[in-house]
């Protein structure tokens, strides 16, 4: 009998092992067949473990400490995001775009002109840091400073994993972006649990703490997955300069639209209060669990596009860009019903009983983040035909937009005001980007730019 189980357990065995195989084989073949969806998947995911990972880091701070203690780690954020968004315009986003165009040795000597632009960023972002630091204390304004002394050290670190990032994206070696961001997740949530459960948080161990889970990803990434590249002193300027033709148009798109979310949080700081700045804050991180679909197809659609228009044209890049519309289109709907029908019991679940009545904040950002979904689609196609002044022009509407709303909202409204504001900025950019982008791909001048993008590769 026990001879006759064990191989009834056996034959059990190899029937589970074939069938895991034929599911994994099925997979590979799907994902064979379909590289732009199975890469996209994989892009939502690694952007699920980013934006749970600042989502759980704020939920600790909460829920910690006061919504006071909240707003001024908002505040110092902003800074990393508002300095990492230009690191990606004008240095990440130009190579996203032509590395499409270029194979093997003058790839690998374009690569060692983004990263030593990369070193270049890293030293300004630290002068200036330092800079701030003397003029904040001079000025008796030293709340925030512990937060920035602690930046000075873990900027470097947050914004070589940002680069990082980009660089994986940009070859489409997604799994490499999820290594990373897992490794940054575990430490950077592990750290912070260990300082709230000893009593030990504070503005200055939050960003220690972020900082040193990039430098061990960093370094581990650099140890596993060292990129190729060659460091060609003569190319470093005139690769600038290529770029620069680029990144300016999209630096100054970021600078007019991608900043305005940081700036709002400093208009309500110093018009309402840090309190309402933290209500604010913890709704749009609460939010940011839409980011992780959103960004998750931003992250490859940007590549994608540009290859898929150097490709196939006109036809190609529709294709994709619908594709991407219409997926974007269903999901960030339907959160924003779920919001809609949930009220703030995310939020109050989420940050503690501090956060109740903001259901109205919520539902507000989360119809603003299916607007700029739509118009990041449009922005996308707009950088693949390289037309990223385009891309400009609608952000000067989203700036100007915002910031009259936000003139006549934030004062009577709060928190709720400064996200009205918000929506109407970015309804206004999606309207401009999606009106653009249809006026270009339906003229007949963009062929022979396919054309002329072809001879270049070869």
């Amino acid at each position: 009998m026990t001879i006759d189980r064990n191989e009834h357990c056996d034959a059990r065995g190899v029937e589970r092992s074939g069938a895991l195989s034929a599911v994994a084989i099925c997979l590979r073949g799907i994902g064979a067949r379909f590289p732009s969806a199975s890469k996209g998947l994989l892009s939502i995911f690694d952007q699920a473990i980013v934006s749970g990972t600042s989502f759980l880091t704020a939920a600790i701070i909460g829920r910690t400490t006061s919504p006071d203690e909240l707003g001024l780690y908002y505040l110092v954020l902003s800074i990393v995001l508002v300095v990492s968004g230009i690191q990606d315009n004008v240095i990440s986003a130009p190579y996203i775009v032509y590395s499409k165009r270029r194979q093997g040795r003058e790839l690998a000597e374009f690569a060692g002109s983004l990263w030593f632009h990369h070193l270049v960023m890293i030293v300004i972002t630290v002068v200036a840091l330092s800079a701030l630091i003397v003029i904040l204390s001079a000025t008796g304004l030293t709340k925030i400073t512990p937060g920035l002394w602690a930046l000075v050290g873990a900027a470097p670190l947050l914004l070589l994993r940002q680069g990082i990032r980009r660089f994986a994206f940009a070859g489409l070696h997604v799994r490499s972006a999820i290594a990373l961001d897992a490794v940054v997740a575990v430490a950077q949530l592990g750290g912070l649990f260990l300082l709230g459960y000893f009593g030990r948080l504070s503005l200055f161990g939050i960003y220690a703490v972020m900082g040193g889970a990039c430098g061990l990803a960093c370094w581990g990434w650099y140890l596993l997955d060292r990129p190729r590249v060659r460091f060609v002193r003569e190319r470093f300027m005139p690769d600038w300069r290529h770029n620069w033709a680029f990144g300016k148009w999209a630096l100054r798109s970021y600078l007019v639209g991608n900043t305005t979310p940081q700036l709002m949080l400093w208009i309500v700081s110093l018009t309402v209060g840090a309190a309402a700045t933290g209500v604010l804050g913890a709704c749009s991180n609460l939010i940011g669990m839409i980011y992780v679909i959103l960004c998750g197809v931003d992250n490859v659609l940007t590549p994608q596009a540009a290859h898929d228009f150097a490709t196939g044209g006109v036809k190609g890049l529709r294709r994709t860009l619908s594709l991407a519309a219409a997926f974007l289109g269903l999901t960030l709907g339907g959160f924003c019903l779920l919001v809609l029908l949930t009220g703030d019991w995310l939020v109050v679940l989420a940050f503690g009983a501090h956060y109740q009545g903001t259901g109205a904040i919520l539902v507000t950002l989360a119809v603003s983040a299916l607007m700029s979904g739509l118009g990041i689609v449009a922005g996308n196609g707009l950088w693949a035909i390289n037309q990223p002044r385009s891309n400009f022009v609608a952000d000067v509407c989203c700036m100007s937009v915002t910031l009259i709303a936000a003139a006549f909202l934030i004062v009577p409204f709060g928190a709720l005001g400064a996200a009205l504001a918000t929506l109407a900025g970015a309804s206004t950019a999606a309207v401009v980007r999606g009106i653009t982008l249809a006026r270009y791909l339906e003229g007949g001048d963009l062929e022979s730019n396919v054309a002329a993008n072809s001879a270049f590769s070869s």
